[in-house]
């Protein structure tokens, strides 16, 4: 009497069971132009319309659903590793102080330039309008609310698709990590559709993505983009806004240089991530 073994069967059109395959550390560029094209378009209309339909909860299903939720399928999808495509090590102290401190400095730094933009090409009417009602609050516990959906929400959501997503792409088929840098912050300036806080958001996408590549872990980046939109969104909710008003004069603009100094310095001696990839 013998006793049967069960085996798999694998022939050369079917390939080796899904199960098998082994994870992708990135994805190509078709699997990113999916990605992101999906993310763009979807964000772009029927994110609009959510947010037409309420302001704040519009915006976090948008981020959640059209940001965050193409990338974790695409992850299953396409067999890739999702520690190396999202890498959320835990950063050394200096490594994420030097995050802050830089995401502070330079939104002092892109103030200051918004300002000056605004004096030869100003926002028109119709869309500084739409921003001020936007971060319009009612009472401290509104304004706590309306920082944490503008603040960290897309401070989470979009680092997981750009910084990780298409930056980990980027880096892998664009052959050098400058030339990943700039494609990917050039993408999140892009997808912004604001021509007028181009050249600001395109500056803060090279910081983070230099951040996520030189930490190795997403979790920096993510800090200093929710500082930043933190400074900005209380710039203009309490009554100031960053566009109306010079920042600071020469001493300011020093002390901003300063601490984006000191902040590279800090990031770049402090130790890798563990599960740096890049």
């Amino acid at each position: 009497m013998s006793l049967a073994v069960p085996t798999t069967r694998v022939s050369a059109e079917t390939g080796p069971p899904a199960d098998t395959l082994p994870a992708r550390p990135s994805p190509g560029p078709r699997e990113m132009a999916l990605v992101g094209g999906l993310a763009f378009f979807l964000t772009a209309f029927s994110g609009t319309l959510l947010q037409l339909a309420h302001a704040r909860a519009g915006f976090v299903l948008s981020q959640a659903l059209f940001i965050v939720l193409p990338v974790l399928l695409a992850i299953r999808w396409f067999y890739l590793d999702r520690r190396r495509v999202l890498p959320f090590g835990r950063p050394q102290p200096r490594v994420l102080l030097g995050a802050l401190l830089g995401a502070a400095g330079l939104n002092h730094l892109l103030t200051a330039y918004g300002v000056w933009q605004e004096s030869i090409l100003p926002t028109p009417e119709p869309i500084r309008a739409l921003f001020d009602g936007l971060f319009a609050y009612r009472g401290p516990a509104d304004f706590v609310i309306l920082l944490l959906v503008f603040s960290i929400v897309p401070s989470v959501c979009e680092e997981i698709l750009f910084r990780g997503f298409l930056q980990t792409g980027l880096m892998n088929h664009l052959g050098t990590p400058a030339r990943g840098i700039i494609v990917s912050a050039l993408i999140f300036g892009l997808f912004h559709i604001d021509p007028w806080r181009f050249a600001g958001v395109f500056g803060l996408g090279v910081f983070l993505a230099w951040l996520r590549h030189v930490s190795g872990s997403l979790v920096p980046s993510m800090a200093a983009h929710a500082l930043s939109n933190l400074i900005s969104i209380s710039l203009k909710a309490l009554g100031g806004p960053e566009d109306t008003r010079a920042p600071a004069g020469v001493l300011g603009t020093l002390l901003a240089v300063a601490a984006l100094a000191a902040a590279v310095r800090l990031v770049r001696t402090g130790e890798p991530a563990r599960d740096r990839v890049l």
